[in-house]
C-alpha cells in the first residue's frame, strides 16, 4: 500500500477533527492517544434543555409505567381509607387586656399582635381545655374515645388526647377570626366537639378574666397600703431635712446670686486696674521720667527767671567782660537758679514714682479683697446648692410616691365599677355544622399528588439511570466520549426482516440514505477523498459491523466505484459462498496465488468479494505476516475502494493487525449497547497499532429515545423507518449469493445459531 493512502491518527481536539490530513512522511514521531487525548466537549453555559428532554424521552415508557403504578396504588389506598369528616367553628378574638394600672397590665401578661394570637391558638389546643371538653361531653365513658378497662383519670387523658389529635386551629387570613376544626369519622361528633371546644374556650377565658380581676383587686389593695406608708415616710423625711438645713423658704433662696455676679464684675475691673498700674509702675522703673521734661508751676517760674537772666547776661556781655562785678553777680544768680531747678526736678520725678507705686499697691489690695469676697460667697453658694439638691431629691420622691398613690387610688375606684370585667373578648362567629361530605379521602387530590410524586420519581429515576448508564447512545457521545467524528448514523425502523435486501434494493430507503451520508462523509474525510482501503470493525459482536460493510460497499458501487469486500473474519466468516472454500483470504495469504484468482463477483455491479476462505487454525499468526500488506496493496491497485470486514476487536487481536495495513478504519457502535470504557479501550488498541481511525458509525439509533432534539433532526426518516435490529435470526440474512460460475448452485440459508456456535 502506498504512503499516499496511508492514514494515521490525528489530534481530535481541533475544530476540524473530522478532516484527517494526509500522512507526512517526514514526521518523526507518531501521535498516540496519550499525545492527543480524548476529545472533551466544551461545557455549555446554563441548562442543557435538549439534554434533559433526551433523558426523559429515552425513558418515557419507564416514567409512564411508574406514574401509572403510583396513581393506581394511590387510588387503591384512597378507596380503602376510612372517611373522615371535618366540622369548623369560627370565633373572633379581640386583643383586649385587663389593665390594673393605667399603661400597664398586672397579672396575666398582655402580648401584642402575633404573640397574643399565637398564645390563644396554643390555649385552644391545650390539654387542659381538651380534658374540660371531654368531661363536659362525658367522653371518658364513650368506648370510641377511651378504653373501658382504664381508670377514670386514664380514660379522661385518653379522650383528651384524641380531642387534641383531631383538633386544628388556624387564622382566617390576616384577620382576628379563627377557624377551629375537628376531624372525626362521625360527622355529628365532629360538629359537637368543635362547638364544645369553642364554648369551653370562651367560658375558660371568662373565668380567667374573673380571676384576673380578683387578683387585680388584691394587688391594688396591697399596693395602696404600701404606697401610702411610703408617701408618709418620704414627706416626713423632707420636712426634717429642710428644718435641719435651715431651708425654710427654699423657693426664695438664702443667698442673692446676683451679688456674686456683681462682685465678679468688680473683680474683673480691679484686675484690669491692677494690671494697668503694674505696667505703668514697671515702665517708670525701667525708664524714669527725664528731669528736663517734668513740669510744675514752680519749675515754670524758675525757668522763666533763668531765661530772663540769661537774656540780661547776653546783653551785658556785649558791653562788659565776664569778670566784671555785675557780670559775676549775674552769673552767680543764674547758677543758683539752675541748682534750684535741678533740685525741684528731682523732687517732682520722685513724687511721680511714689504715686505710681502707691497706685499699684492700691490696685493689688483692692483685687485681693474682691477675690476673697467672691471665693467666700462661692463657697456659701456651693453649700447651699448641695443642700438644695438633696432637698429636691427628697421632694421629687414625695411627688412620685404621691402620684403613684393617686393613680392606684383612682384605678381601684375604676376597677370596682368597670363593666368590662364581666365581658369576654372572644365571641362566636359561626357554629360548626354537621358536614355533609367526608373531608378525607379526597380522590382527586390523592390522584393529583400521586401523579406529581410518581412523575417526579420516574423522572428522577430516569436521570439516575442515565447517570449510571455510560453507554454510547448518541452521535454527540462519539465525539464527546471517544474523541472521534461521527461519520454516519443509521436509524432504526419498524421492520426487523430483509434489512440487507432492503438496503441493497431500495436506494431511497432510510438505511440507504444513512449509508449514503456516511459515504459522503468518508469522501470528504481527507483532501484525496475516501481512503483506498477501509477497515470496518466493532467492539463486540452484533453491533452491525458486517451490515455496515455490505451497505457501504453497495453504496460505493452504486456511485460508480469498483469495490472489493475482504472478509477478514477467518474465525467466523460473515460471507457464505457456493463454491470451493479453498478460495478466499486464508488461501491467498498462505500461497502465492494472484488476487483475481480468489475474488468473486457479486450480483451487484461493481462489487466484488474476497471471502475468508478455509478457517485456519491460527488466524492471528496468518494476519501478522507480510503477505497481508501485499494483498491489500494489490487490491488497492485493482479496485477503487477496498473494504475489510474484521472480527470484533475486544474478542480478538485481528483488527489492530488489519488496521496497521489499511488507509483508515471505521468503528461501528450500536447505540445504547457499548459502554464507554469498552469503546475507549477499542480506540486505544487501534491507536496503539498505528491505525488511522477516521470516525465512528452509530447503528440502531432511535431518535425518539435520544430526545426531541434528535427526533426533530431525524424526523424526515421516521415515516419510512424500520427497526435496525441484528438479532441472531437476522444474521442469516448476511448470506450473499455469488455469481462465480454458471454451474454454481445456490446454497441454502444456514441457521444463525449454527453459524456462530
Amino acid at each position: 500500500m502506498s504512503d499516499k493512502n496511508r492514514r494515521y491518527p490525528v489530534d481530535r481536539s481541533s475544530e476540524y477533527a473530522g478532516v484527517v490530513p494526509i500522512h507526512d512522511p517526514d514526521r518523526a514521531n507518531f501521535l498516540y492517544p496519550s499525545d492527543v487525548g480524548y476529545y472533551d466537549e466544551p461545557e455549555k453555559e446554563g441548562i442543557d434543555f435538549w439534554g434533559i428532554v433526551r433523558i426523559v424521552m429515552s425513558r418515557k415508557w419507564m416514567i409512564l409505567a411508574i406514574t401509572l403504578i403510583g396513581v393506581a396504588i394511590s387510588i387503591a389506598m384512597t378507596l380503602r381509607v376510612t372517611p373522615l369528616y371535618s366540622a369548623t367553628a369560627t370565633i373572633e378574638i379581640q386583643q383586649q387586656d385587663v389593665q390594673v394600672i393605667e399603661g400597664a397590665a398586672v397579672g396575666p401578661t398582655y402580648y401584642g399582635g402575633d404573640a397574643y394570637m399565637e398564645t390563644q391558638y396554643r390555649l385552644l389546643r391545650s390539654r387542659f381545655l381538651a380534658e374540660r371538653v371531654a368531661e363536659e361531653l362525658n367522653l371518658p365513658n364513650d368506648a370510641r374515645y377511651a378504653f373501658p378497662g382504664s381508670s377514670r383519670e386514664g380514660r379522661l387523658r385518653q379522650a383528651a388526647g384524641k380531642i387534641v389529635g383531631g383538633l386544628s386551629v388556624a387564622p382566617a387570613g390576616r384577620s382576628l377570626v379563627v377557624n377551629v376544626s375537628y376531624i372525626s369519622p362521625h360527622p355529628q361528633e365532629a360538629a359537637r366537639i368543635a362547638n364544645a371546644v369553642v364554648e369551653s374556650f370562651i367560658q375558660t377565658n371568662l373565668e380567667r378574666k374573673y380571676n384576673t380581676t380578683a387578683f387585680a383587686r388584691e394587688f391594688l389593695d396591697e399596693r395602696l397600703t404600701t404606697t401610702k406608708a411610703a408617701l408618709e415616710d418620704s414627706e416626713r423625711r423632707l420636712g426634717q431635712y429642710a428644718e435641719e438645713q435651715g431651708l425654710l423658704d427654699i423657693a426664695a433662696g438664702s443667698l442673692d446670686e446676683t451679688s456674686i455676679v456683681a462682685l465678679n464684675s468688680e473683680l474683673g475691673a480691679a484686675e484690669s486696674e491692677r494690671i494697668k498700674a503694674e505696667q505703668d509702675y514697671r515702665a517708670a522703673l525701667a525708664t524714669p521720667p527725664s528731669r528736663e521734661l517734668v513740669e510744675s508751676p514752680t519749675l515754670t517760674g524758675m525757668r522763666q527767671n533763668r531765661a530772663e537772666l540769661i537774656s540780661d547776661y547776653q546783653q551785658m556781655l556785649s558791653q562788659f567782660k565776664p569778670d566784671y562785678p555785675d557780670m559775676v553777680r549775674l552769673q552767680a544768680r543764674i547758677d543758683l537758679l539752675d541748682d534750684n531747678i535741678e533740685a525741684e526736678s528731682v523732687t517732682i520725678v520722685q513724687s511721680i514714682m511714689d504715686e505710681l507705686k502707691a497706685n499699684f499697691d492700691s490696685a493689688v489690695a483692692r483685687e485681693n479683697s474682691l477675690r476673697g469676697r467672691v471665693d467666700e460667697l462661692k463657697g456659701d453658694l456651693r453649700d447651699e446648692r448641695n443642700r438644695r439638691i438633696q432637698y429636691n431629691i427628697l421632694q421629687r420622691e414625695v411627688e412620685t410616691i404621691r402620684a403613684q398613690y393617686e393613680a392606684l387610688l383612682q384605678r381601684s375606684k375604676e376597677i370596682s365599677i368597670s363593666s368590662g370585667i364581666g365581658s369576654s373578648n372572644i365571641s362566636f362567629v359561626d357554629e360548626a355544622l354537621v358536614p355533609g361530605a367526608p373531608f378525607q379521602p379526597n380522590l382527586n387530590r390523592s390522584i393529583m399528588q400521586a401523579l406529581i410524586l410518581s412523575l417526579a420519581f420516574g423522572i428522577g429515576l430516569a436521570f439516575a439511570l442515565n447517570f449510571i448508564d455510560d453507554t454510547i447512545k448518541t452521535p454527540d457521545d462519539i465525539r464527546a466520549k471517544l474523541g472521534l467524528p461521527t461519520i454516519g448514523v443509521v436509524p432504526k425502523h419498524s421492520n426487523k426482516k430483509d434489512l440487507i435486501t432492503h438496503t441493497l434494493n431500495d436506494p431511497k430507503s432510510v438505511v440507504s440514505e444513512a449509508f449514503a451520508s456516511a459515504r459522503t462523509a468518508l469522501e470528504f474525510a481527507t483532501e484525496d477523498g475516501a481512503p483506498r482501503s477501509l477497515l470496518i470493525t466493532s467492539t463486540r459482536p452484533n453491533e452491525g459491523k458486517t451490515t455496515t460493510t455490505i451497505a457501504m460497499a453497495t453504496t460505493f458501487a452504486r456511485g460508480g466505484k469498483n469495490v472489493l469486500i475482504i472478509d477478514a473474519d477467518m474465525r467466523k466468516p460473515s460471507f457464505i459462498i457456493d463454491r470451493n472454500e479453498s478460495i478466499g483470504l486464508s488461501g491467498l495469504l498462505t500461497g502465492h496465488d494472484l488476487l483475481q484468482d480468489h475474488v468473486i463477483q457479486s450480483k451487484t455491479e461493481g462489487l466484488s468479494i474476497l471471502p475468508a476462505g478455509i478457517v485456519p487454525p491460527n488466524p492471528a499468526q496468518l494476519l501478522s505476516g507480510p503477505r497481508l500488506r501485499e494483498v491489500i496493496e494489490a487490491a488497492e491497485e485493482m479496485y477503487d475502494i477496498v473494504i475489510v470486514d474484521s472480527p470484533p476487536l475486544l474478542s480478538f487481536t485481528d483488527s489492530p493487525r488489519l488496521g496497521s495495513v489499511v488507509g483508515g478504519a471505521l468503528l461501528v457502535l450500536q447505540a445504547g449497547l457499548i459502554r464507554t470504557p469498552a469503546a475507549k479501550r477499542t480506540v486505544s488498541q487501534l491507536y496503539d497499532s498505528r491505525t488511522n481511525i477516521i470516525g465512528g458509525v452509530l447503528t440502531k439509533f432511535d431518535p425518539k429515545k435520544a430526545g426531541f432534539e434528535y427526533g426533530y433532526y431525524y424526523s424526515s426518516y421516521n415515516s419510512g423507518a424500520r427497526a435496525y435490529v441484528e438479532s441472531k435470526k437476522d444474521k442469516a440474512q448476511r448470506k450473499i449469493l455469488i455469481e462465480a460460475a454458471p454451474n454454481v448452485l445456490e446454497q441454502e440459508e444456514h441457521d444463525e445459531t449454527e453459524k456462530w456456535a
